[in-house]
Parts: structure tokens; sequence; C-alpha cells
């Protein structure tokens, strides 16, 4: 697994991260921690990214307890479509992709 044998199959590594986990982890309650992370590094500089990693990792933490509405995954897609590629460093795009 290389960047150009993923990108001719139109895919790619994203930052090159990798995060090992079993078949135990609860990925709902690993991707709310990621949000977390991404919602403190943010610097508030735009909105997107300043507005959106909160909202993202608030939601994920309703979907790890349980207490999410079904509806809130097709809301979740749209913020990150909205956050991701308009903010004006790559911290927004890393944010939406979990």
């Amino acid at each position: 697994m290389d960047f150009d044998a993923l990108r001719n199959l139109k895919s790619g590594l994203g930052t090159a991260a990798v995060i090992v986990m079993d078949k135990s982890t609860d990925l709902v309650r690993a991707i709310a921690r990621i949000s977390y992370f991404y919602k403190h590094e943010s610097c508030g500089q735009c909105t997107p990214c300043r507005e959106g990693t909160g909202w993202m990792w608030r939601v994920m933490e309703r979907m790890a307890r349980g207490e999410a509405d079904p509806k809130e995954i097709d809301t979740l897609l749209d913020v990150t479509t909205q956050v991701e590629g308009h903010t004006i460093c790559a911290l927004g795009d890393a944010a939406a992709w979990p």
C-alpha cells in the first residue's frame, strides 16, 4: 500500500497516519475520540472548522452513548461536506474524513 498504488485505484492514504484496532474496538466510540482530537486541535480561525469540528464531536458523542437520532447520520454527512475543502488548512479535511 503506497501513495501511487492507491492513487491508481482512486483512493489515498490521506495523512498516511494509521490506527490499528482489533475487533473489540467500538468504531463509533473511536471516531468520537478522533473527533474530539480535531475539535481540540482546531485553531478556530475559520468558521467551518471552528464550528464543524465541535458539532461533529457532539453528534459522535451522542451516537457513542446511543442517544442520537438516526436522522443525525445524514446531517453529520452534510456537515462533513461543508467542512471538507472549506478551511484554510488541512485540519478541517482530516476532521471530516472519519
